[in-house]
């Protein structure tokens, strides 16, 4: 066996895939032609594959998914040419080009054969199944297919599509078998286990405590919300008072007695800026009341506020709208989310409220302090 001729192929495959392939792949990369070019070992060492059947199986491992790179549609065939041109530069035999390309072009969903050499390449390419990393595997997977639909794959629905594929599918060679088998019948037994651990989760839509302390916290937070309105609304006309009556009073005071001038001037500009923080409390958000769609499954907006939608399109918002009640997790997050934003804007209004309240005092106790000094000077 070669083995110069699988490095520099080997070393030419992950060369293509840093440079071609996006973050978006995260499960036809390099990782996922390392795994399998191992399991490719390992089926040929099991079988005992002589030197040149084990290094065609080896180098179509490598060379497998190489053209993922440049599309995912008919990606075997695209991957089967970069292979040939490299082992043409190479100077490879062209019989054993074309065995390799043979190989490559097996691990297409759907291919028939009986090709010995072929079955445990395909083998080889399932091994994940039995990886006790598969996990993370899948959820690789999960991520490169909903970026390629651009359609929202959901962790209860891909559990179930897991659970059917791994009942479907079944190793084509003994060898695959005796070494993959085992440890794939526990990753179903535990994916079963994940499934029945989710649908055993209490969530917001599954508890009536949890959607009666949701109602009482968001009652909680509209009262508090009118309180704070009120609390603005008083400070608004008491300092509207202060202006428009008592500040022009205090100004014609203040031709006859200069001592109420600084006061006047304390009184004023504290009532100016109160009204200030009590307008900034009850003025409205800004919002654009458009969601982006690829927004929801991520889990970064709440259709069911208002602001997030009403410049929206009827189709686009009840498109939105189904994913969410789809979900419980969307549902529940959805929900929480309101409660807390919420809390924040009332955390806010309370905040410039007290601001309000301090300043308006503090003008008070200001002017009041000003008027004493300023008539004890006049009369010392």
């Amino acid at each position: 066996m070669n083995n110069n001729l699988i490095s520099e192929c080997k070393s030419f495959v992950e060369s293509s895939m840093e440079q071609n392939g996006g973050k978006q792949y995260t499960y036809h990369n390099i990782a996922h032609t390392d795994r399998v070019e191992q399991a490719a070992r390992k089926l040929a060492a099991k079988a005992n594959l002589d030197d040149n059947e084990k290094e065609l199986l080896i180098l179509a491992a490598i060379f497998h998914d190489v053209g993922f790179c440049f599309g995912a549609e008919n990606h075997e065939e695209t991957g089967a040419k970069i292979a040939e041109a490299k082992l043409l530069e190479l100077k490879v035999d062209k019989e054993r080009i074309i065995a390799v390309k043979e190989l490559i072009e097996a691990t297409k969903n759907g291919w028939e054969g009986t090709n010995r050499l072929a079955l445990l390449l395909r083998d080889a390419d399932m091994s994940g199944l039995a990886s006790s990393d598969y996990y993370d595997i899948s959820e690789g997977l999960r991520k490169e297919k909903a970026f390629l639909s651009s359609e929202s794959i959901y962790q209860a629905d891909w559990i179930d599509q897991n659970i059917q594929f791994f009942k479907e599918h079944k190793f084509a060679t003994p060898e695959g078998k005796k070494l993959f088998r085992k440890k794939k019948k526990k990753n179903l037994k535990n994916l079963k286990k994940l499934k029945e651990r989710n649908e055993q989760e209490l969530t917001i839509a599954s508890s009536k405590s949890a959607q009666t302390q949701l109602k009482t916290a968001l009652r909680n937070h509209i009262d508090l919300s009118a309180i704070a309105d009120n609390k603005a609304n008083i400070m608004l006309s008491v300092n509207a008072i202060v202006i428009t009556v008592g500040i022009p009073l205090l100004l014609q005071r203040c031709m006859t007695n200069p001592n109420l001038f600084i006061p006047t001037i304390i009184i004023g500009v504290s009532s100016i800026i109160s009204m200030v923080f009590a307008t900034l409390s009850t003025r409205p958000q800004k919002m654009t009341g458009i969601t982006n769609k690829e927004l929801i499954p991520q889990k970064q907006t709440n259709l069911f506020f208002f602001g997030n939608y009403y410049n929206m399109q009827f189709d686009d918002y009840e498109e939105g709208m189904k994913q969410v009640v789809a979900d419980n997790d969307l549902m529940d997050n959805s929900i929480t989310r309101d409660l807390f934003f919420l809390g924040k804007t009332l955390g806010v209004k309370f905040a410039q409220l007290r601001i309000c309240y301090n300043i308006f005092m503090g003008g008070i106790i200001g002017a009041a302090i000003s008027l004493i000094v300023v008539t004890l000077i006049s009369r010392m």
